[in-house]
């Protein structure tokens, strides 16, 4: 299979979506470092986001560099845990999913988004060592 501009495009890279300090977008695609976007809103972070990611690959393949790929879904762990948590919290986290009308599985599954997104953003200042760089040839 020929990789080309259309075959990176149609991977399945994983886009990291946060708001910043002052309320606007910020997308990025952590396994291009450097493709990042911002954006008025969600929609149009994205849109700026694919431009980014499509000028990102065309200089990469102009110049021979490698092109990290996303992970298959193979290589990824199953997305399911039990959690114990205390009988406290528990009441606390399913009054607000019922407020925000969402269950309570997608509550968390929001809640974990933000703050990795946010950790994975600023390493250092929450002390988490930052994720190696991939090499770039």
């Amino acid at each position: 299979m020929i990789k080309d501009l259309a075959y990176y495009e149609a991977l399945p890279y994983t886009v990291v979506l946060r708001k910043d300090d002052d309320g606007n977008f910020i997308a990025r695609i952590p396994e291009l470092p450097g493709c990042t976007a911002h954006g008025d809103d969600e929609a149009s972070a994205i849109r700026y986001l694919r431009s980014v990611q499509r000028l990102w690959i065309e200089e990469s393949l102009s110049t021979g560099q490698d092109i990290p790929e996303p992970e298959t879904l193979g290589d990824l762990p199953s997305g399911k845990w039990v959690q114990r948590v205390p009988r406290r919290l528990h009441k606390n986290l399913t009054d607000m999913a019922r407020r925000e009308n969402v269950s309570l599985n997608q509550l968390i599954t929001s809640m974990l988004s933000e703050e990795v997104g946010a950790l994975r953003a600023k390493p250092e200042a929450a002390g988490i060592s930052p994720e190696p760089k991939p090499a770039r040839n």
